[in-house]
């Protein structure tokens, strides 16, 4: 899940350094994990705003504070479960991987 988040996020908010292009998921009404996580967490004036707006090719329609709280959240989550871990080794280990992928 983890990983369609991030691909998602760099789709929609268009980080070209990061994957060579300029990402419109948003604006190009694709299904990505933020129309699926808004729609989960919207009442229904919320998708009544949702649904006014994505799809649309306009900047200020596109947000991110939700994605960002989430890879919070989930960077926080595995970070404890690795220092968990009874190996020194094995938490170094992990820990090089989740730096590969954390804020890419």
């Amino acid at each position: 899940m983890v990983d369609y988040a991030q691909d998602d996020y760099l789709d929609c908010f268009g980080v070209p350094e990061k994957i060579g292009k300029i990402g419109t998921d948003i604006e190009d009404f694709k299904c990505s994990w933020f129309v699926v996580k808004a729609l989960e967490l919207a009442n229904e004036e919320q998708k009544k705003t949702l649904f006014e707006n994505y799809g649309k090719p306009d900047p200020t329609n596109v947000a991110k504070g939700v994605y960002l709280d989430y890879e919070e959240t989930v960077y926080r989550n595995l970070t404890a479960t690795i220092e968990a871990q009874p190996s020194k080794a094995v938490q170094a280990l992990l820990k090089s991987f989740l730096a590969k992928i954390y804020k890419r």
